[in-house]
């Protein structure tokens, strides 16, 4: 396909003319040049990568996801049943833990029974997860993994046992 001069002059400034817009009317509409936004743009990307907020022209901590100074892993406060624990068989048996994390927050936890990841049928809330079910009786074994937002894990494994005293 041949192009002529003209159709290349017309896409020409059809790019150029909203980037010209840009030059001459921001920093009228804004009150500020095009370097000084820039910088800002440029000052604002290094706080987020480093951790620190810019609020105006005064920096302050940010404790948010991408904080790099959390280095401790959430705790795990209790769990139920205890480990070592015995349980009757009548009804379900409820298995659950309360967790923190005084960082960045909990970001996720995860429930195992016997190899079995139950977290999609578990409740979980932001210092707790619970779940219920009909364990056969014997022994049992429970594993919680929990992430806060900084990429730090906590796991407790317990084992526990179902027994039938029917």
């Amino acid at each position: 396909m041949k192009t002529t001069l003209r159709s290349k002059l017309a896409t020409a400034a059809m790019l150029l003319v909203p980037v010209g817009a840009l030059f001459t009317a921001l920093p009228a509409a804004a009150d500020f040049t095009l370097p000084d936004r820039l910088r800002d743009i440029r000052e604002r990307a290094w706080a987020y990568e480093n951790g620190v907020a810019v609020d105006g022209y005064h920096r302050r901590d940010y404790r948010g996801p991408r904080d790099a100074r959390d280095r401790t892993g959430p705790q795990i406060l209790s769990v139920t049943p205890n480990d070592g624990g015995r349980v009757d068989d009548r009804g379900r048996t409820q298995i659950a833990a309360r967790f923190e994390d005084r960082g960045t927050g909990v970001a996720a936890a995860t429930l195992r029974v016997d190899g079995r990841d139950v977290t999609g049928a578990s409740r979980v809330d932001g210092n707790g997860i619970r779940y219920a079910d009909n364990l056969r009786p014997g022994r049992h074994v429970a594993d919680l993994v929990v992430r806060d937002h900084a990429g730090n894990t906590t796991r407790r494994h317990w084992s526990f046992d179902v027994v039938d005293d029917g």
